[in-house]
Protein backbone atom coordinates (compact mmCIF):
# COMPACT_ATOMS: atom_id res chain seq x y z
CA UNK A 1 0.00 0.00 0.00
CA UNK A 2 1.41 3.88 -1.05
CA UNK A 3 1.98 5.66 1.73
CA UNK A 4 -0.10 8.62 0.17
CA UNK A 5 -3.00 6.86 -0.43
CA UNK A 6 -6.04 8.87 1.18
CA UNK A 7 -8.58 5.86 1.37
CA UNK A 8 -8.31 2.80 3.43
CA UNK A 9 -8.03 -0.90 1.92
CA UNK A 10 -11.33 -2.08 1.75
CA UNK A 11 -11.54 -6.08 2.92
CA UNK A 12 -14.49 -7.84 2.86
CA UNK A 13 -13.91 -11.12 4.32
CA UNK A 14 -16.53 -13.81 4.08
CA UNK A 15 -16.69 -16.27 6.51
CA UNK A 16 -19.11 -17.85 9.21
CA UNK A 17 -19.42 -16.39 12.40
CA UNK A 18 -20.98 -18.07 15.06
CA UNK A 19 -24.02 -17.52 17.10
CA UNK A 20 -25.26 -18.67 20.35
CA UNK A 21 -27.71 -20.89 20.62
CA UNK A 22 -28.62 -20.08 24.35
CA UNK A 23 -31.01 -16.68 24.88
CA UNK A 24 -30.17 -13.22 24.23
CA UNK A 25 -27.59 -11.83 26.21
CA UNK A 26 -29.77 -9.30 28.04
CA UNK A 27 -32.49 -11.47 28.83
CA UNK A 28 -29.01 -13.23 30.14
CA UNK A 29 -28.35 -10.75 32.33
CA UNK A 30 -31.85 -9.60 33.24
CA UNK A 31 -32.32 -13.04 34.77
CA UNK A 32 -28.66 -13.46 36.67
CA UNK A 33 -28.79 -10.10 38.39
CA UNK A 34 -25.90 -9.62 35.91
CA UNK A 35 -23.39 -12.35 37.24
CA UNK A 36 -23.19 -14.43 34.31
CA UNK A 37 -19.09 -15.21 34.16
CA UNK A 38 -18.18 -16.12 30.67
CA UNK A 39 -18.71 -13.94 27.99
CA UNK A 40 -21.58 -14.36 25.92
CA UNK A 41 -19.30 -15.08 22.80
CA UNK A 42 -17.35 -17.37 24.36
CA UNK A 43 -19.71 -19.21 25.82
CA UNK A 44 -21.40 -19.62 22.45
CA UNK A 45 -18.26 -20.72 20.88
CA UNK A 46 -18.11 -23.62 23.08
CA UNK A 47 -21.90 -24.90 21.78
CA UNK A 48 -19.91 -25.58 18.82
CA UNK A 49 -17.63 -28.42 17.61
CA UNK A 50 -13.67 -28.37 18.51
CA UNK A 51 -12.83 -27.63 14.39
CA UNK A 52 -14.77 -24.66 14.08
CA UNK A 53 -13.92 -23.41 17.46
CA UNK A 54 -10.50 -23.55 15.63
CA UNK A 55 -11.69 -21.97 12.62
CA UNK A 56 -13.72 -19.23 13.98
CA UNK A 57 -10.26 -18.18 16.76
CA UNK A 58 -8.16 -18.66 13.54
CA UNK A 59 -10.04 -15.99 11.49
CA UNK A 60 -10.22 -13.79 14.67
CA UNK A 61 -6.42 -13.64 14.89
CA UNK A 62 -6.11 -13.08 11.23
CA UNK A 63 -8.41 -10.28 11.45
CA UNK A 64 -6.91 -8.83 14.52
CA UNK A 65 -3.11 -9.32 12.57
CA UNK A 66 -4.30 -7.37 9.92
CA UNK A 67 -5.60 -4.61 11.65
CA UNK A 68 -2.54 -4.36 13.72
CA UNK A 69 -0.30 -4.75 11.09
CA UNK A 70 -2.18 -2.13 8.73
CA UNK A 71 -3.77 0.49 11.37
CA UNK A 72 -5.67 3.02 9.76
CA UNK A 73 -4.95 2.08 5.69
CA UNK A 74 -7.42 -0.89 6.24
CA UNK A 75 -11.30 -0.78 6.33
CA UNK A 76 -12.26 -4.90 7.21
CA UNK A 77 -15.73 -6.23 7.44
CA UNK A 78 -15.80 -9.48 8.56
CA UNK A 79 -19.44 -10.85 6.51
CA UNK A 80 -21.38 -14.23 7.41
CA UNK A 81 -22.71 -15.79 4.50
CA UNK A 82 -25.91 -16.68 6.23
CA UNK A 83 -27.04 -13.07 6.38
CA UNK A 84 -29.01 -11.33 3.80
CA UNK A 85 -25.49 -9.18 3.04
CA UNK A 86 -23.58 -12.57 2.97
CA UNK A 87 -25.93 -14.91 0.83
CA UNK A 88 -25.25 -12.21 -2.08
CA UNK A 89 -21.88 -11.20 -1.38
CA UNK A 90 -20.96 -15.02 -1.83
CA UNK A 91 -23.54 -15.08 -5.43
CA UNK A 92 -21.27 -11.59 -6.35
CA UNK A 93 -17.69 -12.85 -5.63
CA UNK A 94 -18.74 -16.81 -6.62
CA UNK A 95 -17.92 -17.84 -3.01
CA UNK A 96 -17.44 -21.70 -2.55
CA UNK A 97 -14.93 -21.92 0.14
CA UNK A 98 -14.36 -20.34 3.58
CA UNK A 99 -12.79 -18.17 4.03
CA UNK A 100 -13.00 -15.98 1.32
CA UNK A 101 -10.94 -12.55 1.03
CA UNK A 102 -11.87 -9.89 -1.18
CA UNK A 103 -9.93 -6.89 -1.81
CA UNK A 104 -11.66 -3.86 -3.11
CA UNK A 105 -14.73 -5.78 -4.34
CA UNK A 106 -12.28 -6.82 -7.19
CA UNK A 107 -9.60 -9.58 -5.70
CA UNK A 108 -10.06 -12.44 -3.99
CA UNK A 109 -8.54 -14.43 -2.30
CA UNK A 110 -10.12 -17.89 -0.80
CA UNK A 111 -8.81 -19.77 2.61
CA UNK A 112 -5.97 -19.44 4.41
CA UNK A 113 -3.20 -18.04 2.09
CA UNK A 114 -1.11 -14.91 4.15
CA UNK A 115 1.05 -14.37 1.38
CA UNK A 116 -1.82 -14.24 -1.34
CA UNK A 117 -3.74 -11.87 0.76
CA UNK A 118 -0.89 -9.67 1.84
CA UNK A 119 0.11 -9.59 -1.99
CA UNK A 120 -3.08 -9.09 -3.07
CA UNK A 121 -3.20 -6.07 -0.48
CA UNK A 122 -0.03 -4.46 -1.51
CA UNK A 123 -1.40 -4.51 -5.44
CA UNK A 124 -4.20 -2.30 -4.19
Amino acid sequence: MKDNDVSPVRLEVIAPTFHGLGICTVCELVMADGDVGERPVERALDEYPQEWQEECRRLTEWVYDLAGLHGDRIQIKVIDPQSPEGLLKSLRYRVRRYPTWVVEGKTRVVGWDREALEAALQRR
